[in-house]
């Protein structure tokens, strides 16, 4: 349920997000002429640029939206578009002061966003006929639909938006449409030529609407360049001499360095928010009872789709202690009784854990919540209260097609980029729409992707010091963090002191990071409705167990499989190795899933490795090597969770063994009747024989050897894991042994598996992997130490 569009009718929709101000009544609307749109009569005959023109000058000549006018820019992306994205809207309604005059987008700047199509039904995504569902299944629709969708999309991203509103004309028929980031509400499509004076109404309430109402997030308020905080920001970013390297090294006799200095990647990182096609804003963050001011820019990353969480990260300025600092929006699910990730590292903080970030403020933003939800309940009388747990976190699709008709338990291998074109996860939907809360959250760290480590002993350590963070969340605070992968793993560069003659060095460390889906562990949950869906996390990193049971609460051996499958990744992408090919293994292992019965459960080769095999291999049998201590930790850890799975589902069979009868037995079949005499063609004589083996017996012995029992206990805990990162990071044979982004894909790769063009809708229903830097590829490339710049030994 939770990406489907929620149909309203026009006077509803009208009523409800376009009302009148006080003093204002319907019958004071302007005088409109019935001819207004009588140009547009010709319908199909007219091409897509003829309606488009038509159109705005009838809507700009009779001035229908006072102090606002409507500009087209169909034949030019703006120059402030990002990466892959370079779209070229047909046209938007801006300010009249704000109008563009080069004919380009400014995404910045629109309040309203327009559409047009020339061809009705055929381009109509919400096109529902009689007795159909609102999503429509064809082609062209859906890649209208994912344009929509698109559109969308960069306004929240580029603006600060609480609800984008959006006109779809399609030949002579409009619809109105309210984005959300819980999903869309579209009214009926109507003849706006025929029935001009809704149309006209509808325009004129919107020019009488405050910037709140048209969706502007008026908590964040945007700086024009003679504001001083906007030259500010541009003296922040300029390079200081005295900010300290980011790399590791011992300090220098004069290298200043205080609680308060500036790392030289953290001034980078402001100084490329900076961009001057981006607007700059001042926002505020909760602080308890007050409210603290940040200065912030182009975001340093974004999460994928438009129906999510719809998380930006930026590196903002804090006004009142004069530091970078690292500021976070997102629209958190907001469920009864769910703590906000705030108010979970406060308690992490207070328990004096290390390696996770440090909280200087959060909280929601001025009780901005989704209405979307509240729109589709008020049309579903006896909605019940529970949800599913199906779904994955952070599903980022809207308007999407009913799940796959087939059941059939035969398994499929895909890959995860071909799941992504489905909308839903198994058979079931949540029986509402997830209700988001606008939310800021404010930490001292500001780190660098896992990405930008060295080499395999130094990615080694960083994931040491997150286990110790991961057991100390447990032990101390009783906290499982849930979300372990490459994202929220982080490099954060910090002045330490050697134990013997308190020389400063410059050393990197782990930081845990995003603590939004943890839990309280070993604690009933007395609600009915979950405080999130069950399979949390982000696939590629989800233990075998996570991807094969559901549902299945998160527990320590999930989490400690999660650490293992990071390292293995990004040893696999950056390390040197005898894998000839990594954009397949990772594909096969990471990528790929099965469809079983309507449900999406783990690849078969990550499956296989982890549960069966125990060892890793590049193809045909060929052991996966780095030639070096990494090469141990695998062989030290694959084994132990083949063990635990072993005895997890030897557990599992004893179990069902075990279970009590049901209640209602099944009543005894009839017998069957004696089999009948052998017939003439069927006699022939007895041949002697004699028993070669004993019977097979009827249920192979899986039960697993002391052995594998102790090594199965070995996951339930931290210990082993962090004794076997320990060993290695102190074995000799580490070497510069990174060797570049090996899994950089050609424009011209070809995958194993066929994928299916995904355009129609961004992300359903999985965790996608957030992006560092506008419109850059996931990671950033790495970069080579001299033996100078080695970080001291730990």
């Amino acid at each position: 349920m939770a990406h489907k569009a929620v149909r309203m009718e026009v006077a509803a929709f009208r009523d409800t997000f376009f009302p009148l101000p006080e003093g204002i009544t319907a019958s004071k609307h302007p005088q409109w002429p019935a001819n207004i749109f009588d140009g547009l009569a010709a319908g199909d005959k007219l091409t897509e640029q003829e309606i488009q023109a038509c159109f705005v000058n009838a809507v700009n000549d009779h001035d229908l939206m006072p102090g606002s006018k409507m500009s087209t820019s169909s034949e030019k992306p703006d120059v402030t578009e990002m990466g892959n994205f370079k779209q070229k809207l047909d046209a938007a309604i801006f300010k009249a002061n704000s109008l563009p005059t080069d004919g380009r987008p400014p995404w910045a700047d629109q309040l309203v966003t327009v559409e047009f199509k020339r061809y009705y039904p055929s381009q109509d995504p919400f096109f529902h006929g009689e007795d159909a569902k609102l999503e429509s299944n064809a082609a062209t629709r859906k890649e209208v639909r994912g344009q929509l969708i698109d559109y969308s999309e960069i306004v929240f991203r580029i603006q600060h938006r609480t609800a984008l509103f959006m006109l779809l004309i399609i030949n002579r028929r409009v619809r109105v449409l309210r984005w959300d980031r819980s999903g869309t509400i579209v009214t009926r499509a109507f003849d706006y030529v025929a029935t001009p004076y809704l149309l006209c109404e509808i325009l004129w309430r919107m020019s009488l609407l405050s910037d709140e109402q048209l969706g502007m997030d008026t908590s964040a308020s945007r700086l024009c360049p003679d504001d001083t905080d906007y030259k500010l920001m541009d003296f922040l970013a300029m390079e200081a001499p005295n900010d300290l390297s980011s790399e590791g090294h011992d300090l220098v006799a004069g290298e200043p360095h205080t609680d308060r200095s500036v790392f030289v990647h953290v001034r980078a990182k402001f100084r490329e928010a900076m961009d001057s096609k981006w607007p700059r804003y001042r926002v505020e963050v909760p602080d308890g009872n007050a409210t603290r001011i940040f200065l912030i820019g182009k975001p340093s990353f974004y999460a994928q789709g438009m129906a999510c969480r719809g998380t930006k990260g930026y590196v903002a300025w804090d006004t009142r202690t004069k530091r970078f600092v690292w500021l976070k929006d997102a629209w958190r699910i907001d469920y009864e009784r769910m703590e906000p990730e705030g108010a979970i590292l406060g308690k992490l903080n207070a328990e004096g854990l290390v390696n996770v970030p440090t909280l200087v403020c959060h909280g929601d933003i001025r009780n901005q919540k989704t209405r979307t939800p509240d729109i589709w309940e008020a049309q579903q009388p006896g909605l019940p209260t529970p949800i599913s747990d199906a779904a994955l976190v952070s599903p980022s699709a809207t308007l999407v097609d009913p799940s796959p008709s087939s059941t059939s338990s035969a398994s499929l291998k895909r890959s995860l980029f071909e799941m992504e074109s489905h909308e839903t996860v198994g058979d079931q939907e949540e029986y509402t729409l997830r209700e988001h809360a606008h939310y800021r959250i404010v930490v001292e760290e500001v780190a660098k992707p896992l990405s930008d480590f060295r080499r395999g002993r130094q990615l080694v350590g960083i994931i040491m010091d997150c286990v110790e963070a991961h057991r100390d969340a447990v032990t101390k605070a009783n906290v499982v963090h849930r979300d372990v992968s490459s994202g929220n793993i982080l490099i954060l560069p910090k002045v330490e002191y050697d134990k013997q003659d308190g020389h400063p060095y410059v050393t990197w460390k782990g930081l845990l990071a995003d603590w939004e889906l943890s839990k309280p562990i070993h604690k009933a949950e007395p609600l009915l409705r979950p405080r999130q869906p069950l399979r949390t996390g982000t696939w590629q990193f989800l233990s075998v167990g996570m991807l094969t049971e559901n549902p299945k609460p998160v527990q320590i051996p999930d989490e400690i499989e999660s650490y293992f499958h990071v390292l293995l990744y990004f040893a696999v992408r950056y390390l040197r190795s005898n894998c000839k090919d990594p954009t397949s293994f990772i594909e096969n292992y990471f990528n790929s899933y099965t469809y079983d019965n309507g449900v999406y459960t783990c690849g078969a080769r990550k499956q296989h490795v982890i549960k069966i095999s125990g060892r890793l291999e590049t193809g045909n049998s060929v052991p996966l090597l780095f030639n070096s201590p990494m090469d141990d930790i695998f062989c030290e850890l694959l084994p132990v969770f083949k063990a635990y799975y072993k005895a997890q589902d030897h557990l599992k069979a004893q179990k069902a063994i075990l279970a009590p009868p049901p209640k209602a037995c099944p009543p005894r079949p009839p017998p069957m009747p004696p089999s009948p005499s052998l017939s003439v063609e069927e006699r022939r004589e007895s041949r002697p024989h004699k028993m070669l083996r004993k019977p097979r017996a009827l249920r192979q012995n899986n039960e697993p050897t002391p052995e594998e029992k102790d090594d199965a206990a070995l996951v339930e805990d931290h210990e082993f894991m962090l004794d076997t990162l320990e060993a290695a990071y102190r074995s000799d044979g580490w070497g510069y042994d990174k060797v570049g982004d090996r899994h950089g894909v050609p424009t011209n790769h070809m995958p194993h598996v066929p994928l299916v063009n995904a355009r129609g809708a961004s992300a359903p229903t999985m965790k996608r992997r957030k992006t560092t830097g506008v419109g850059a590829v996931p990671y950033s490339l790495p970069v080579r130490l001299t033996q100078s710049q080695v970080p001291k030994a730990r």
